[in-house]
């Protein structure tokens, strides 16, 4: 019981975004150095070296999103995209991003993206405080 407290911490759960964070951000961002530039740009884009990390990449994504699904289900999904898009309403009142500028909105949508993996991938720990009670995954032996 003492090491589930300690392991969730907020340090934990700031972990888990920045880490999603580091997967999005090293996948696409637009400054021009990432895996998705290094893919389309690269000489031989089907190299075995270029195939390889476009497919781990794509398999580490799809990891994090079914995480992410498992811990918030239909109803956290939903609640937190209807989060998102008041914080992109209000980002776009208060005048923080331009809908004239394409690269503050793909940066908006990047840091909401990784928030969401990272709230995913913390979604029992959240629970866990918020209510109490542990969460367990009951898996079909095979």
């Amino acid at each position: 019981m003492i090491d589930a407290i300690k392991n969730s911490s907020p340090g934990v759960l700031i972990l888990r975004i920045v880490l999603a964070a580091l997967v999005v951000f090293a996948t696409y961002n637009p400054t021009g150095k990432s895996i998705w530039h290094w893919i389309t740009t690269h000489e031989n884009p089907t190299d075995a070296w270029v195939v390889l990390v476009g497919i781990i990449t794509v398999l580490v994504h799809i990891g994090l999103l079914i995480a992410a699904w498992k811990a918030l289900d239909m109803i956290g999904t939903v609640i937190a995209l209807i989060f998102f898009a008041a914080l992109v309403y209000l980002s776009l009142q208060e005048g923080w991003v331009s809908t004239g500028n394409q690269d503050s909105l793909r940066w908006l949508g990047l840091i909401l993206y990784s928030v969401f993996l990272g709230i995913g991938l913390s979604g029992a720990i959240l629970w866990r405080r918020a209510t109490g009670q542990v969460v367990t995954d009951e898996a079909d032996d095979l």
